[in-house]
Order: structure tokens, then C-alpha cells, then sequence
């Protein structure tokens, strides 16, 4: 029995692909030795696969087998060939067609560990890498295939010339850091206003995405953590699902960017939606003329702080339970449906039925949007 087509646009928004973990060490192995990220097998005294990234707090990871479970979608399209739609184009559109999947923003899934290296070089450098690789993959089906461009925010001047030259290969936006590397500084200073020009001129659209920013992913840790160390990794989680809320706040609102470049568009990847009514009440707290803000001499802002994540900012949504719900808080017109495939917990050749279940008791017009119709907008897709 096929797929049912509830939807002729699914678009995801937030899908990935799976580099290959040599193709760091095939181009810059040469010129930066040991720092390069690359595959090692033995880490520690201890014998098997591992990765070596970078990561601040977590250089060297565990490379896993898929497991039924937390990786259930991915290891339904393994059995089924489409196992290599991580890094061969051609399976990745089979995979599309057979789960009813118009075309998928693919954002990267080990360039996001190296993106969190303090080695300012090694990122640039492997980010380049990155970029032409993901180039070539998506030249194979641009209409299928929509690739972005990973942009480390260390320095400006590099950040604009990769997006410059990233643009007209065809990759639609950049994902930056989360939030500005360490030893950086916050992106509300002036000295990123060029780059936010940049972007807004070549009406990219800017993604922060999860584990890109300061906060680290209790699961890089977990195989090396002791029992009480673990104890504290639900906070640690909550932490990382927190962290945009500290960059949207003091940055790109309170911080002025979106003030002063009105026609930038900045998408929150993977954060999903319950958060944000809350969050916008928070916010508007702090601008009250009678509450917090004459206090805290808070700059002003040219609108209600709640309305820029109505109007400027664009929300991710997975499987949020409730984020259905926090459709008509937001606006149908600022959410974006993703898979997250083939990650942990993803959705995939399951997607129109997911879709199908998650916005059913939304208006059908509204449920076109968020499945496709905003992504094809805000990514400059066409009809």
C-alpha cells in the first residue's frame, strides 16, 4: 500500500544531510594535521570509531549504529535502500518520492559539532568544505535538493566573502553560529552589522539552528559521564532548547539588528513552538514603560516586542505536541515544518501521515502553509 498524499507541497524545512566524515581530512588534512576533524579508531586507550571534531567540551564522539528506537525513521529507510539518502543525491530523491516529500532545506549534521571548535582556522576552513561539498550535492536536483551554506561568525570580513561567494553556487542561505562564538562579540554589536546587510541584499534567509551556539548537547557527553554527572543532563537539555531565547532577546531584538535591517529574515531551526507565547509575554514585560524596562534602560524598540517573532522571525516545528496550539499565538505565516531526517527522533517516509496527524484540526489553508507553503517563501522555492 503507498503513501497518502494529504499534502502535494510538503516542504521540510529543517532536514539534514550526513557528510561523509573524511571529506575534512581529505582536503585539509595536509595543512592542519592533528587539528583536522577526521575518523579515529581509538580514542583514550579504547579501540572502535570515533570523531574527532572539535566540539568545545566534547572533541571526540562515538560514531553509533542506528537503533530502532531513537533512530527509527532513519533505520526504516536503511531497510527499505534508502540508507545512503544522507550522501548520495540520487537515494535521497527516491527517498523524497516515496515519502511524499516535495523538496528539503538540508541543513548539516557533522559541521555542526565542528562549528563549536575554537580553532577559528580549522571552522573556516572545514565550513568551505562543507559548502562546496553540499554544492555538488544539491546541483543534482536544485528544485529537490535546496542546500545552506555554514558560515562560522568569527570574522566578519570572512563571513561576507563565504556568503558572497556561497549565493551564486546555488546554497539559499548561511546558518550561523547560534550564538556568537566564544571570545566573540554578541551579535547586537555593530561590527556584524555588514554582514547582516549582506544577507538582507541577497534576501538570504539566516538560520540559527540547535548545538550551533555556547551550550553543549548533553549527548556528546554521555558516554563518558558517571552516574551522577548524568543526573544533571535533563537540565542540560533544557538548556540547549533555551539558548535561543538569550540571542533572540538580547541580539536581534532588544539588540536592535532587526531595527535596523527590516527586510532581514532569520529562521529558528529546531527549537519548536511551545515556548514562544511565553516567551513573547516575557519580552513585552520587559518593554512595559511600568514594569521592568525603564529600570534596566533598555533601548527602544519601533514595535511591540512580541510582534518581531510575529512578523521578523520564522519557528521551526518537528513533532511539538502542543504546537499546534501556539499556530494562531504566532501567525500560520511564521511556521515552518520540518523532518529533522534522518536525525535522532526525525520523521520520514511517515511524513504525510505525521503532517496529516499533527495539523488536522487546523484549517486545511493554514495546515498548506506550514507544511510548504511558508518554506517556499522564506527559501525562495517558487510555486
Amino acid at each position: 500500500m503507498g503513501t497518502t498524499h494529504y499534502f502535494a507541497n510538503v516542504i521540510s524545512a529543517d532536514s539534514h544531510v550526513m557528510e561523509p566524515y573524511d571529506i575534512w581530512w581529505k582536503a585539509l588534512g595536509h595543512k592542519f594535521g592533528d587539528r583536522t576533524p577526521r575518523l579515529l579508531d581509538s580514542y583514550q586507550g579504547k579501540q572502535g570509531a570515533f570523531f574527532y571534531s572539535g566540539n568545545r567540551g566534547a572533541p571526540v564522539t562515538v560514531v553509533r549504529e542506528l537503533l530502532p528506537t531513537s533512530d527509527a525513521a532513519a533505520k526504516a529507510a536503511e531497510d527499505k535502500g534508502l540508507g545512503a539518502g544522507g550522501y548520495v543525491p540520487e537515494v535521497r530523491i527516491r527517498f523524497q518520492e516515496e515519502a511524499g516529500i516535495r523538496a528539503e532545506v538540508l541543513n548539516p549534521t557533522r559541521m555542526l559539532a565542528i562549528l563549536r571548535n575554537p580553532d577559528a582556522e580549522v571552522v573556516q576552513a572545514c565550513a568551505a568544505v562543507f559548502n562546496d561539498w553540499e554544492t555538488e550535492f544539491v546541483s543534482y536536483n536544485p528544485q529537490r535538493l535546496i542546500g545552506v551554506s555554514v558560515i562560522p561568525m568569527h570574522d566578519v570580513d570572512w563571513a561576507i566573502q563565504e556568503l558572497e561567494r556561497t549565493g551564486p553556487q546555488g546554497l539559499v542561505g548561511p546558518m550561523i553560529n547560534c550564538q556568537a562564538p566564544e571570545g566573540c562579540p554578541p551579535y547586537r554589536d555593530a561590527c556584524y552589522d555588514r554582514f547582516w546587510a549582506a544577507a538582507q541584499a541577497a534576501d538570504a534567509p539566516v538560520t540559527l539552528h540547535i548545538l550551533t551556539g555556547r551550550t553543549l548537547a548533553p549527548l556528546a557527553l554521555v558516554d563518558s559521564q558517571t552516574p551522577e554527572e548524568r543526573g544533571a543532563n535533563p537540565r542540560g537539555m533544557l538548556d540547549l532548547f533555551n539558548e535561543i531565547e538569550t540571542v533572540l532577546a538580547n541580539d536581534f531584538i532588544f539588540g536592535g539588528i532587526l531595527d535596523r535591517f527590516p527586510r532581514l529574515r532569520v529562521v529558528c531551526s529546531e527549537f519548536e513552538l511551545s515556548w514562544i507565547p511565553n516567551f513573547m509575554w516575557n519580552i513585552d514585560r520587559l518593554q512595559d514603560p511600568y514594569g521592568f524596562g525603564p529600570r534596566m534602560h533598555l533601548r527602544e524598540l519601533q514595535m511591540r516586542a512580541s510582534d518581531y517573532m510575529k512578523t521578523r522571525v520564522y519557528h521551526g516545528l518537528i513533532d511539538d505536541a502542543y504546537g499546534p496550539y501556539m499556530i494562531p499565538l504566532i501567525g500560520a505565516d511564521r511556521v515552518l515544518w520540518g523532518s529533522d531526517f534522518p536525525h535522532i527522533r526525525s520523521i520520514g517516509l511517515e511524513a504525510q501521515e505525521h503532517v496529516h496527524k499533527l495539523l488536522g484540526a487546523l484549517p486545511h489553508a493554514v495546515q498548506e502553509q506550514v507544511v510548504g507553503g511558508n518554506a517556499a517563501q522564506v527559501f525562495n522555492l517558487g510555486s
